[in-house]
């Protein structure tokens, strides 16, 4: 935005908030009659994207993993997930492995800022599978502005725009497994690194020339960037002619400013090969009215070199005007706006752009803009918003333009997606994550900066995780989705469906300023908020329809002072979001859990073990699980090396849902043999290693599992038998001659002899001698050309004095809040469960997972000398299947005294076997309700 718009978009009213929190009347949702639950909401998968992202958080290091926060200027705040990893002192790393077969890496980095603002420059070590590689050339350049807009580079008050990128195409393809350490040594000097992710990318060889095109370097480009090019470029444009074609050979170019676009095609070798770069490189259309025709600018890249924030400047990657045109595969980075176009103009189609660390938005379609599509775009770690048509009042509405399939992060100020003003707009199919990091969400909808009237506007199948934030003037949250009529009534329709919102910081649905009417939501699914579910801060009127909210971070679902002044029409479906609207002063902010996010495959490595050259092993099962809300697209399932695979997967795996591939070895030759399985779908690359031994033709066993681990038993009790399964890969029969176990394990078997082809089975029992981790190994000793089969042991023995409770689930007849039942399982003394005041009986159990024999339980309270002595009178009862209790110890009173025996009860059982352990209380002296801070549970000797 200009200056002076910008400037409205800073202000706010010093009564707003005030007036907002009088109290009125209250808006609630009156359930209607029951019917069938909604499907939940699926959302959208985002942009087709052809690199795996690795977390630094989830990786190895010796680093410091910083976050989750949402506390703005803080590193941990900007980070993707909230969190990332600081590398301070030499020594320190952080070891990304690489999922994919992968010829290129980019990671997301901060280092800090110079006193003085002055931009430096530090090495950071790389190490590829151990192996020393050229160090990576690290600056502050492009991050760290002060202050409020427009901002400055000299440090101050509200430091924010922390993070950079960089990125190499390596010599050669390493496969998936190859280990990349990004490490500090005595020569990297940045005080620290924070290192927030990893991206890898198998990139394609560098496309070829255009046939009948011109070469820039045919009319002396340089390729090496040392010289201006500028003239060169242009020559070869004239030289194209009308509806010609321009070529940029692999190589660096400098443009220092703008490149004049109209009727022409400029293509180069692919996004890594192909690179514009100077102070401020652009490609511009003609200004408006006139606007340029037919342009279309694909594979190449444009890195300029801007490091403010100036909006007189024009200094963007794309600008003008472009109708009838496309921009498709461009990666622009380092420019104030990636691409910032001026209408009137028609028909511009913005696909597969890759947009990263500008200083404002990375797509504005500003004003006039009609017939238009942003898609299968990666826009972030922008200075505004991601993607906004700006329906500007001077130049005329935004009409029907598209914004679909987009993967939107990181901006740093303002929205991952916004409308402002306009009419017949449809925003689709887009995956909004991390995004307003201050004053905007993920997908805002506004009547303001002098817009046209928010006419049609359609946001369908997007998805939107931890998008919003606390507003640093309104000191109030901003939500993941929201609307805004501070220079006008909003009527619409605003028509949002089958959106998926998830952890958001605060509240997840937001009306504010002015009056906001014609918002219909349907098939909205909330899950987890930081405060509210919909937070209705002016008037207007809305309607609900199968909107269901979980994991409310507030009292209330609903946040309202307005009363009759919102009006909320029920469609019907919804859940979560009745009873009575919360009116008051803002609560703290509950941070919710982290949503599933991809697709897996688990497990990671299959093991086939031995197998005869020629022969085919058994199949080994991989499951593909999708525990995200939408469905997930199967691009391809492989399995590479002497593996092969079937799989149940299809086209698609649906939402919560999975698949399972069928994996089976067939050696070609003696010896190791490795290959992977890779399974691509729902945007993430999933690989699975795989390995077996060819062995020459004869008998060949093998075991599987290739472990067994039992469940934590006893000592001296015996825990289920489990079978291994040998079977006979080879080509001729395996006399078995022995089969032998160690440790606290006992087996029978039927293992005289194994046909090829054929199996045979050992159980194998678990009895403990001692507490504690208990290992052995069972061996299967034969002719075969293998050698022995053996067979990891494992369980675990518990002692008399285990606590067979701990960490269990717990429940209770009622809580006073938050006084809950789970606290007597979580070995904190100080925590405490308390039943409803005034009512007895009451009970509270724990549930021990499986049956055991049950000698002795221990209740206590919290032994503060505050909690004085008292009685409480209660009884005993166990079940095995939670639904059926029998009396195993009589009511009797128990007395809690912190100086006798520290408000510590133990209470002898008779030995039975129980799961359920329930204590009922019928009485307390000292309050009145059932009280424990404790509930422990011990085996029998």
């Amino acid at each position: 935005m200009i200056p002076s718009l910008r400037a409205l978009r800073r202000t706010v009213l010093v009564t707003a908030s005030s007036s907002l929190l009088a109290v009125g009347g209250l808006v609630a949702l009156t359930a209607p009659a029951a019917s069938a639950a909604p499907a939940a909401a699926t959302g959208g998968n985002g942009a087709n994207l052809p690199y795996a992202e690795v977390q630094a958080e989830n990786s190895a290091t010796n680093g410091t993993v910083i976050g989750p926060s949402y506390a703005q200027g803080q590193l941990a705040d900007e980070a993707s997930y909230r969190k990332a990893v600081t590398l301070q002192g030499s020594g320190k790393y952080v070891t990304f492995t690489t999922p994919v077969a992968t010829n290129s890496i980019d990671f997301r980095y901060s280092i800090p800022d110079t006193s003085g603002g002055s931009v430096y420059h530090a090495p950071l070590s790389l190490y590829v599978d151990g192996v020393k590689q050229s160090d990576f050339d690290l600056t502050n350049a492009y991050s760290w502005y002060y202050g409020s807009y427009p901002f400055t580079n000299s440090p101050g008050s509200n430091p924010h725009h922390f993070y950079d990128e960089v990125h190499r195409l390596l010599p050669k393809t390493y496969q998936a497994g190859t280990t990349f350490k990004l490490q500090v040594d005595p020569g990297d000097t940045a005080s620290s690194y924070t290192i927030d992710f990893a991206d890898f990318e198998q990139v394609g060889a560098a496309l070829p020339q255009p046939a009948g095109s011109v070469s820039v370097t045919s009319q002396g480009a340089d390729a090496s960037g040392a010289q201006d090019s500028t003239a060169a470029f242009n020559a070869a444009i004239r030289a194209a002619g009308s509806g010609g074609t321009v070529w940029i050979p692999p190589g660096t170019y400098k443009i220092p400013g703008h490149i004049a676009v109209n009727n022409v095609t400029v293509a180069g070798a692919g996004m890594w090969y192909s690179t514009v770069t100077g102070a401020a490189p652009g490609f511009y259309g003609n200004s408006a009215p006139s606007p340029s025709t037919d342009v279309h600018l694909k594979n190449f890249a444009i890195f300029g070199d801007v490091q403010e924030r100036n909006d007189s400047a024009q200094v963007n990657g794309i600008g003008g005007a472009m109708s009838d045109s496309t921009v498709s595969d461009l990666w622009i980075e380092h420019d104030k706006v990636g691409a910032w176009l001026d209408g009137p103009m028609d028909k511009l189609t913005l696909s597969g752009l890759r947009i990263r660390d500008t200083t404002a938005d990375g797509i504005n379609f500003h004003g006039g803009v009609t017939n238009s599509t942003v898609t299968n775009s990666d826009i972030r770690n922008t200075g505004d918003d991601g993607i906004a048509t700006w329906a500007d009042s001077s130049l005329g509405a935004d009409a029907n333009d598209t914004i679909s399939n987009n993967t939107v992060q990181t901006q740093i100020l303002a929205n991952g997606i916004a409308i402002y003003g306009g009419h017949d707009n449809t925003v689709s199919g887009n995956l909004v994550k991390d995004t307003g990091l201050t004053q905007g969400g993920g997908i805002h909808v506004g009547q303001r900066f002098t817009s046209t009237p928010v006419g049609r506007t359609d946001i369908k199948d997007n998805t939107l995780i931890r998008d919003g934030s606390l507003d640093p003037n309104w000191q109030f949250g901003v939500g993941a989705l929201w609307f805004d009529g501070s220079q006008g009534a909003i009527n619409g329709p605003v028509n949002v469906s089958n959106a998926l919102i998830e952890q958001s910081p605060y509240e997840a649905v937001q009306w504010v300023e002015g009056t906001v009417s014609g918002v219909n939501l349907d098939n909205v699914t909330i899950a987890g908020t930081g405060t509210f579910a919909l937070q209705e801060q002016t008037g207007g009127a809305a309607k609900f329809s199968n909107v269901t909210a979980t994991g409310v971070g507030a009292s209330s679902p609903v946040y309202s002072c307005e009363g009759g002044n919102f009006s909320v029409t029920d469609g019907g479906g919804n859940s979560g979001i009745g009873g009575t609207p919360y009116c008051g002063p803002w609560p703290a902010p509950h941070f919710p859990g982290y949503p599933a996010e991809s697709v897996t495959a688990t497990p990671s490595a299959l093991h086939f073990g031995s197998v005869a050259t020629g022969a085919t092993s058994d199949a080994q099962t991989v499951t593909v699980a999708n525990p995200t809300g939408s469905a997930a697209a199967v691009t391809s399932v492989a399995a590479a090396g002497d593996f092969a695979q079937t799989n149940t997967c299809g086209s698609s795996i649906p939402a919560k849902g999975s698949c399972t591939v069928s994996v089976t070895f067939k050696p070609t030759a003696s010896g190791a043999r490795t290959g992977t399985l890779t399974v691509k779908a729902g945007g993430a690359t999933d690989t699975v290693a795989l390995d077996g031994t060819g062995t020459a033709p004869g008998p060949v066993l093998a075991a599987t599992p290739g472990g067994l681990s039992f469940a934590s038993t006893v000592v001296g009790q015996s825990a289920g038998a489990q079978t291994v399964k040998v079977t006979n890969s080879g080509t001729a029969a395996a006399t078995v001659s022995g089969v032998s176990v160690t440790g606290d394990y006992s087996q029978t078997n039927n293992c005289s002899s194994v046909a090829a082809g054929g199996s045979c089975t050992v159980n194998v029992t678990f009895k403990p001698t001692a507490a504690g981790s208990r290992k052995g190994t069972l061996t299967v000793d034969s002719d075969a050309n293998n050698g022995p089969v053996t067979v990891a042991l494992s369980g675990s023995g518990i002692g008399a004095t285990t606590n067979l409770a701990a960490g269990r689930p717990a429940s209770a007849s009622s809580s006073n809040n938050p006084y809950v039942a789970s606290n007597i399982t979580d070995s904190d003394a100080s925590s405490y469960w308390e039943s409803q005041n005034g009512s007895f009986p009451q009970w509270a159990q724990v549930d021990l997972g499986t049956g055991y024999k049950v000698g002795r339980i221990t209740l206590k309270l919290p032994p503060a000398t505050a909690w004085n002595t008292r009685n409480e009178t209660l009884s005993v009862r166990t079940s095995t299947d939670g639904s059926n209790f029998t009396t195993v110890v009589p009511s009797k009173a128990y007395t809690f005294d912190p100086n006798a025996n520290q408000n510590t009860v133990s209470i002898a059982l008779p030995g039975s076997t129980a799961r359920y352990v329930r204590v009922d209380i019928t009485a307390n002296t000292g309050w009145n309700a059932g009280q424990l801070s404790d509930f422990e549970v011990f085996p029998s000797s």
